[in-house]
């Protein structure tokens, strides 16, 4: 029965073996013979290696199995059968390899088992040979893997070496910066932060700075709120991060070494400060500003410390023998970064527009809204097939209960975008559902901004056209391999243009040749919706994967990926000014970004009703689905646009 069931199971193996040959030549590329990467299929319904088919079709304009006519736009991304491959790659037996040394210990086994020529002694022996070997085999592992373990270490403490000697000479910096003779009122204020870690302390009476590292100070007591650093006060007001810190909260520290450095800063009268041009800020003003600005941070304390110590480490600074720095490179950096995430708290609602006024029948989702040249008209367009203009300091004034536009264009299609001229005032291009001269609905149009005669369109057509005011019809034509849902120009160059497509890419392009992209930028789950430039060389883009990411164009790197909306099928808006990013939500709710924080700095959830007759005329969706929209930044900082499904566009101030 033994010999049976061996054979049972050798026929069993050599069967497993040959289904899992043919399955893996049916997923091997005829051209290369491995299994398929990025499977791509033709026309004619042949699947291959994107790369592998498009060397071929580039080189011989053939089907390389069937041989038939083939040309780039005949071939497309084949996403069933790369999840067929992927799985096969996870469920694939294990190699050969695996087998022989299974076979080594079953061999060893039968052995031992069937000699009876083995004796007591003989087997002693063995099992003595055997033991060495795994003591050995055992000491080896532990060596690797201390030594790995004392490498890591090292390297932590050689990085936080080189943080603690930065942020010992910022301290020292800060220092000189706020010198100052006496207090600035009656009483002694002292400031305090207390970690589990750290404590400093900054005394304004006596402008002492004392820093104390510590694991737990020997016959100290340790205050405790979860690993949450604690604001506390004397003298002023309580500066607690979250209100919910319990002061109560202590515990005894257990005695170990403490390391403490004290600086005393030397100082001058306020009088010679005031003579020397110097501002000494209000006290009043600044302590209430230092506590609204210290609750932000402190949300935040994570994103900014890393932010931090990236920034000045990867400034290069160098650290002299005696552990100073030579140099407060990045710190400039980091604190305008600190700045710009503690700078606004909430949005408040300077007015508010119903773009679909009385006419409760019409379709009102806003698909996208933009200012002028000049900032003293916006343009409204929607599905309504209007494109309506309104004078923005009129929509300002709340005394009226509704506000009309100063002019209205209707249109033949459901506009899905606009775009102003941006050195002419008087001109406006919109794309609609139609899409003119592309064969299906237009997405996206953009006026170039180097060039104010140029424009860019795309579609549903998978084609991008570029188009100059002075011709009835485009002028270049760029073929992607998929729906392509928004275009962007760089917006210091007339060559340069980004689009997003449904293939879940970002293609950028010098349009000086467009047979290939400079750059594919890769990492978005589902189609791209918009691109937008933060600066010359970097992009945002928003998919309907709920996430925004921050892009390098010249290397094609991600640098940051932003959560926190939720965007799955609908195009909710994006926007960027300065280093703020804003984008709209399914949850009818506006969110603002930093570009270094991947978090949202604040949101704004559009009121369900409020008290303004506008807003109370607007249609409900019976659905419940509302979703922001559109939305567009005005030239100050602080003021933006916003509109949503239901037909409303707000003003929101950043405060």
């Amino acid at each position: 029965m033994a010999g049976l069931k061996r054979a049972r199971s050798d026929n069993d193996h050599q069967a497993q073996k040959l289904i899992t040959t043919n399955v893996e030549e049916e997923y091997n590329c005829p051209i290369c013979f491995d299994l398929i990467s990025e499977a791509f299929v033709t026309r004619c319904g042949h699947s291959f290696c994107s790369k592998c088919l498009t060397r071929t079709v580039e080189q011989h304009h053939r089907c390389p199995k069937c041989q038939n006519p083939l040309a780039s736009a005949d071939i497309f991304p084949n996403y069933t059968l790369n999840s067929l491959i992927e799985k096969y790659r996870q469920q694939k037996p294990l190699s050969n390899e695996f087998d022989k040394q299974g076979g080594v210990v079953e061999h060893i086994s039968n052995m031992v088992t069937n000699l009876n020529s083995l004796q007591s002694a003989d087997l002693d022996h063995l099992i003595n040979i055997m033991q060495q070997h795994k003591e050995k085999l055992d000491a080896n592992s532990e060596y690797v893997h201390n030594r790995l373990l004392e490498i890591f270490l090292l390297h932590a403490l050689d990085s936080l070496s080189k943080e603690l000697s930065i942020v010992d000479y910022d301290l020292k910096q800060m220092s000189k910066r706020q010198k100052v003779t006496g207090s600035s009122s009656p009483s002694s204020s002292t400031i305090t932060i207390i970690t589990t870690k750290s404590q400093l302390k900054i005394d304004d009476k006596n402008q002492q700075i004392v820093v104390r590292t510590t694991n737990d100070a020997e016959n100290d007591n340790a205050t405790v709120n979860d690993n949450v650093p604690i604001w506390s006060a004397t003298g002023v007001q309580d500066l607690r991060a979250t209100p919910e810190t319990n002061e109560e909260k202590q515990v005894a520290a257990a005695p170990t070494t403490t390391t403490t450095s004290t600086h005393q800063v030397k100082t001058e009268s306020i009088d010679a400060r005031l003579a020397s041009g110097a501002v000494v800020p209000e006290e009043t003003q600044s302590t209430t500003d230092i506590e609204h600005r210290t609750k932000i941070m402190m949300r935040f304390v994570e994103d900014l410390t890393n932010i931090y110590f990236s920034t000045r480490n990867s400034r290069r600074l160098s650290v002299d023998n005696d552990g100073t720095l030579s140099s407060d490179v990045g710190l400039g950096s980091f604190r305008d970064s600190l700045a710009a995430v503690t700078k606004y708290s909430r949005c408040k609602v300077l007015s508010s527009v119903n773009f679909v006024g009385e006419n409760y029948a019409q379709a009102s989702i806003v698909s996208s809204i933009e200012f002028d040249r000049d900032h003293e008209h916006f343009a409204v367009a929607g599905v309504s097939k209007k494109i309506k203009l309104y004078e923005y300091n009129s929509v300002l004034d709340n005394t009226v209960d509704m506000h009309y536009p100063i002019k209205e264009v209707s249109c033949s299609a459901k506009l899905s975008c606009i775009s102003w001229n941006s050195y002419l005032r008087n001109y406006l291009a919109s794309s609609d559902y139609d899409g003119f001269e592309h064969e299906k609905r237009s997405w996206s149009v953009d006026f170039c901004s180097s060039d104010p005669k140029l424009l860019a369109s795309c579609s549903d057509d998978c084609r991008v056209k570029i188009w100059s005011m002075h011709n009835d019809y485009s002028v270049t034509t760029i073929d992607a391999k998929s729906n392509v849902c928004c275009v962007k120009f760089k917006p210091d160059s007339q060559y340069n243009i980004v689009f997003g497509t449904a293939d879940h890419n970002l293609y950028y392009f010098d349009l000086r040749n467009t047979r290939e992209p400079c750059n594919l930028l890769k990492g978005h789950r589902k189609a791209v919706s918009y691109a937008r430039f933060l600066s010359p060389n970097e992009i945002v883009s928003a998919s309907t994967d709920s996430q925004l990411r921050l892009w390098r164009v010249t290397e094609g790197q991600c640098l940051r990926t932003y959560r926190g909306h939720v965007n799955e099928k609908n195009f909710v808006g994006l926007a960027v000014s300065g280093g703020y990013i804003v984008c709209g939500s399914e949850t009818n709710t506006v969110h603002l970004y930093q570009r270094d924080i991947s978090r949202p700095l604040l949101n704004y959830k559009f009121d369900d009703g409020t008290t303004k007759a506008s807003t109370d005329r607007v249609k409900k969706d019976d659905t419940g689905s509302e979703f922001v929209s559109a939305m567009c930044w005005s030239n100050r900082e602080n003021i933006l646009l916003a509109a949503n499904s239901q037909g409303v566009v707000k003003v929101l101030e950043l405060v």
